[in-house]
């Protein structure tokens, strides 16, 4: 899933790409070819205005262009050149520039193009055509986006994970009860069920009232009893669940709140939805846990064995 995403960021960086560079006209390629070319060969802060003279810039009037510009053709003209072929070749190239210079300001079109460009900035040559260089945050807003956008993964695994044990669980039990009664429904003798499971390797009771609970043995050979429950997953995690709130109360926690005294409490208290079957497994818990006091033995079905009640929350 990771790979295809991956190649989708790709493909779709390349579909925009191609899709702006599309937009341009050919006469935008002729301004940004010949404004690369005019910076190359003059210097890099230097506009067709400048060039011209134009110390008003996209404010100058088409009269003041075309004096200017004529001025201009004046001095760079190749007859007035004397020199070698190789500079002759420079000069006369330089005065071709000027000629489009003066072609683009003199139309009106062109000229607003050009304006545009200049004020927005001009695009890149990224080998295949002109772009826009990428934004490049800074870090602090760089390591920002990326929190949010770990935060917000994590979160969505999360609560992903969640209902996919919850699920799990369920169906467990219920593949557990089908094992013991046979059906979904609890046999007419009202008697507890002791099966194995092959899927887990784990033996289970499954008491009349439905109520699942994992058969472990302890150290002392002594049997207890966990109760099986998808309602203890909260399958909707909340806001101190997520990195959002873990993160920066660790690391307050591990610095300043060390030094300060003043912890910030990150327990996730989850209240469990009270259910029938709850409360009676609740009840049961509450009896075993009385007779374990005592002594006394209770015989397990499909055999003997001493047991306590214990809860998932102990």
């Amino acid at each position: 899933m990771k790979f295809g995403f991956f190649w989708i960021t790709i493909l779709l960086s390349v579909f925009l790409k191609v899709s702006v560079a599309a937009n341009w006209s050919p006469q935008d390629y002729e301004i940004f070819s010949l404004n690369d070319k005019i910076k190359q060969d003059i210097g890099q802060d230097v506009t067709f205005y400048s060039w011209l003279g134009l110390l008003q810039g996209p404010k100058s009037t088409l009269q003041e262009i075309t004096k200017a510009y004529r001025k201009k053709s004046r001095q760079l003209h190749p007859d007035k050149f004397t020199g070698n072929k190789k500079l002759k070749k420079t000069v006369e190239e330089r005065f071709q520039r000027l000629s489009l210079v003066g072609n683009i300001l003199r139309d009106q079109s062109l000229r607003r193009r050009y304006d545009y460009f200049l004020d927005k900035g001009f695009p890149k040559w990224k080998g295949t055509g002109y772009f826009y260089s990428k934004f490049r945050p800074g870090f602090i807003l760089t390591i920002g986006v990326i929190f949010i956008l770990v935060g917000t993964l994590h979160y969505i695994s999360l609560k992903i994970n969640r209902k996919q044990d919850y699920k799990r669980i369920a169906t467990l039990k219920d593949q557990i009860k089908t094992q013991a009664w046979g059906s979904q429904f609890p046999p007419s003798d009202g008697s507890d069920r002791k099966v194995m499971n092959e899927a887990t390797g784990k033996q289970f009771l499954i008491s009349a009232q439905g109520v699942v609970n994992l058969i472990e043995t302890d150290e002392n050979n002594q049997q207890f009893l966990i109760p099986i429950d998808e309602s203890e997953i909260n399958v909707n995690p909340g806001f101190k669940e997520s990195l959002f709130f873990k993160l920066p109360c660790n690391l307050w926690n591990f610095t300043l709140g060390k030094l300060t005294g003043k912890v910030i409490d990150t327990t996730v208290v989850f209240d469990k939805p009270e259910t029938t079957t709850s409360a009676e497994q609740t009840e049961t818990s509450k009896r075993s846990k009385k007779k374990a006091q005592k002594g006394d033995k209770k015989e397990l079905p499909n055999g003997p064995g001493g047991f306590w009640s214990k809860s998932l929350s102990h």
